[in-house]
Order: structure tokens, then sequence, then C-alpha cells
């Protein structure tokens, strides 16, 4: 998830100083969690052919090379870039920003054939230059203010860019006559009975999506000697809490370490998605469910890892030196996964405020109505509610039903990556009072990692990341101790 209102949390670092140094520290569990053995074996890829298994779970992009699902397009470092969240019913019109990016990515997979392509859609999050800082018509900003400082001026500044194939609509002729001439003409028609155009024979229908990145390197230009490792900031939903993650930036920054950071959940991450939910109907929708979040967190993590192969070729000192996956909030419920698909590349990792089933994350976060990203309607008959006080309530027998088939479906999850983490160091950082990832997500969460080392603290969600400045030497030292050392031994 995110935090709609950190900057307004800030005031009140100083005071939390000492309640959040109150917190409850659990000691990595030698036992493994009571279910995660059952979960281990759904989420195993032990088969007759294992590379196959590995494969299936992982959703194709457009190419179809499980080598290359994407491209990286570099940017300029000092052009300053405006967030934008479309709303629900928003259809981004493409610029010529979109038709190089789209042509960009077809020439490095190979695509030598016509194709056409879609921009994000409703509910989508991405990132528009903004050269001059001037506020856009077609989308309200957010966050930034479109300047940049000297200091703020990554060393690097690049995207992911990839596509998913889909069918497009179906056309059929429809023969209309005019009724006074009794003059016949033919169009084509699509089957929701809006006029389309002549689609040529071959051609590939793609949704473009962009993962945006940048990266420091160790105390920028003063650094002289090799760096300590790296570490890769994966952030809450919208990029949040910005400003908290601008201060770990920096921090580790100084600290000697490379500091690749995503800017945002891949652009279709909160693409806007309905589920009209009935009785009778909830293994069919847990089914949709599980579909449409194995993809969006697939996307972050082939975004990631071909993040972190373009820095590693830039930056042949980063080479076998250990690198840190650090997530917070909705970029904490993605990290399992994210390791999931690249185990070798990760030597440890921190999860702030995270949890897992992210069917019922979206169910009952408080967060809901304002990522607006996977919405589940309760109440019969509702023409696109609104506010999530339409949505109707839920009895407990259709969540315990939604629960179980969303994770007997879903292959992406961290309820099922989770458990592959094992073999590197895990540190978690837990509020018990959590609304916005729910407490009881992240109590699952914890449990599916096998019961790493958890600092616990009686706060919220806001609360856990208005502290965390206060923490991140704590963190530090963490790392350094169970990661850092162990390697340079």
């Amino acid at each position: 998830m995110g935090i709609p209102v950190i900057h307004t949390l800030l005031i009140v670092v100083a005071a939390l100083s000492q309640t959040i140094g109150c917190r409850s520290v659990q000691s990595p569990s030698i036992a493994p969690a009571v279910n995660t053995q059952v979960v281990a074996r759904a989420s195993s890829l032990v088969a007759t052919d294992e590379t196959e298994a590995a494969v299936s779970r992982w959703p194709m992009r457009w190419g179809n090379d499980p080598e290359q699902r994407g491209t990286i397009i570099e940017l300029e470092p000092d052009v300053p870039l405006r967030p934008i969240h479309l709303s629900r019913h928003h259809q981004f019109r493409s610029t010529d920003v979109e038709y190089t990016d789209a042509n960009q990515l077809a020439a490095d997979i190979g695509i030598e054939t016509g194709f056409k392509f879609k921009s994000e859609a409703g509910g989508s999050f991405l990132f528009v230059p903004n050269p001059e800082n001037k506020v856009h018509l077609y989308a309200d900003p957010i966050q930034d203010s479109g300047t940049l400082q000297k200091s703020d001026i990554p060393d690097l500044s690049f995207k992911f860019v990839s596509a998913t194939k889909y069918e497009p609509d179906k056309v059929s002729e429809l023969v209309v006559e005019n009724q006074k001439t009794g003059e016949k003409k033919k169009y084509n028609m699509t089957i929701a009975g809006k006029k389309d155009p002549e689609f040529a024979s071959g051609e590939d229908h793609v949704e473009l999506q962009r993962t945006w990145f940048t990266y420091r390197d160790p105390k920028g230009e003063e650094y002289k000697s090799e760096p300590v490792g790296m570490i890769i900031l994966l952030p809450g939903m919208f990029g949040t809490p910005d400003v908290i993650i601008d201060g770990l930036e920096k921090y580790w920054h100084h600290q000697d370490y490379g500091v690749l950071r995503m800017r945002s959940h891949p652009s279709r991450f909160t693409q806007h998605a309905m589920m009209n939910v009935v009785s009778g109907n909830e293994k069919s929708v847990a089914r949709k469910a599980a579909a449409i979040n194995d993809e969006r967190v697939a996307e972050g993590a082939y975004a990631t890892k071909a993040a972190l192969d373009y820095v590693m070729n830039l930056r042949p000192g980063l080479q076998d030196k250990p690198i840190v996956l650090v997530g917070m909030s909705g970029g904490a419920m993605m990290l399992p996964t994210v390791y999931a698909y690249s185990p070798e590349a990760y030597d440890g990792a921190v999860l702030i405020a995270g949890g897992a089933d992210f069917l019922m994350i979206a169910i009952e976060s408080n967060y809901k109505a304002w990522i607006d990203a996977m919405v589940f309607d309760f109440k019969a008959g509702n023409k696109e509610p609104r506010l999530d006080t339409d949505l109707g309530k839920p009895t407990d027998e259709q969540l315990e039903t939604l629960s179980a088939s969303y994770l007997k479906k879903s292959k992406l999850d961290a309820y099922h990556t989770a458990t592959e983490m094992t073999d590197i160091p895990v540190l978690m950082l837990h509020a018990s009072a959590d609304k916005a990832v729910p407490s009881s997500s992240g109590q699952l969460l914890y449990q599916q990692l096998g019961q790493p080392e958890r600092w616990s603290y009686p706060i919220g969600h806001e609360l856990i990341f208005a502290g965390l400045p206060t923490q991140v030497t704590r963190i530090d030292k963490w790392i350094t101790k169970h990661v850092i050392d162990p390697a340079s031994d």
C-alpha cells in the first residue's frame, strides 16, 4: 500500500522517537510455520519438468522470450518527471513518448511486423516529462513539484518497458439498409457495436506498461573506494512515502551503498478492476483476482531484475557485492515475488509493513478507496460505486471462500513466494495496529517467511513510516551484521 498524508506526519517524528523505540524483537524461529509445509507444496517448482513448471507460473510478455521480458530506455537524469494518477474512467491519450517507447520495445525484442498498442488505462500511475514544471491538464499531478535541485539529480534515470498481448474486439460485418432509398452499406462493427477500422492480418495488439527507476552511486562524485553493496528500494503504492524514501535513499547513498530506487510500482499495477461478488460466484471472482495480481507482481519482478542488470552492466564495481531488497508497504507485499523471480541476485531483505493475501488486503484495507485498484463490490445491483461505503458488506462465508480460492489459484502472491526466502537473512518491521496493510496480513506474511527476526511496534501504518527515520540506523546495523559482514568472510 502507501501513505497519502505522509507530509503532515513528519511533524510527529520527533515525538515518535521514544514511542517507536518501544518495540518487541522476535528472533528468527528455528521451527517452520505450522502451514508453511503445505504452502510450499502448492508453490513448489518440483515437477517432471522443473524448467517448464518454473516458466509456467511467470506470465509471458510480448515477444515470448523468458530471457527478455521487456527493455530498458535511458532517461536524462536532470529532466524532471511529474507523476500522474489516472482516474478509474480516464483514457490516457498516447503522446510521442508512448509511440517512441512502443517502437523501441518492439525493436529491442525483435518484433518485425506491424502492431497496435494501448497506453495505460484508468487507475494507472505513471510519470510524464515535465521540463518546464507546468501542470498537465489531462490528469491531476501529485507528489513531486516537477523541479530538481542539484542534490536531487540521480546518477542514472531510466524506465523498464514491456507489453502484454491481448485479443482485439471481434469484428463482424453489419449491413445497414437506408429505409428511404433502399441502398445497402456494409460496416465493420466490433462486438461492442462501435465502428472499428480494418485490422491488418498478423498484427499484434499489445498493452504497454512501464516502470521508472533512478540510481545513485555511493556518495556521488566524492566516492573513491569500492561500494559496500547495493540497496534496492521498493516503495509503497504511488511511490509513497516519498519524503521518507528520499531520506532512506540519501542515508544509504552516504553509507557507501549504490541505491537503486523504483519510483513507483509498474504503471498498470493500480489499474482499476471492479469485482462484482454475488452469492455463488466467489470462486470465479477469486480466480480473476489471482490472475490480475499475479500479472502485476510479476511485472514488478521483471522490472526490478532488468533494472538491476542494467545498473550492474554500467557499474562493474558492484559485481559480487551484496544486494539487499528493502520493501515498504505495497513494496513489501511485492518483495517476496521480486526475490522468487531471481533468487540468485539478492542477499538479504527488509520488509516494512508488508502483508500476504492481496485479495483480503484489497477488501479490508482502509486505503482501498484511495488506491481504487482492485475493488470488490458485495452490493448487488451497484453501478460502479464511487465510495467504499457503497460496496456492501461480505459475509464471513464469502470472505473465507474468496480467500481460500484466491490463494489456491494464485501462484505469485507473497503467501506463496515468501516460503522461498529461506536462503537469505530477512528482517520484518511490523505495525501491530496497521489498518492499511491489515496487521493480520502482516502476521500471515511472517508465518509464510518462516518466522524471521521481527520488530513489532504498537502503532499503525502511517506512524511506522513517520518514525522510520529514527530506525534507519538500527536497520543499517542489522544489514551490516547479517548480510555485509558474512559476505566479506
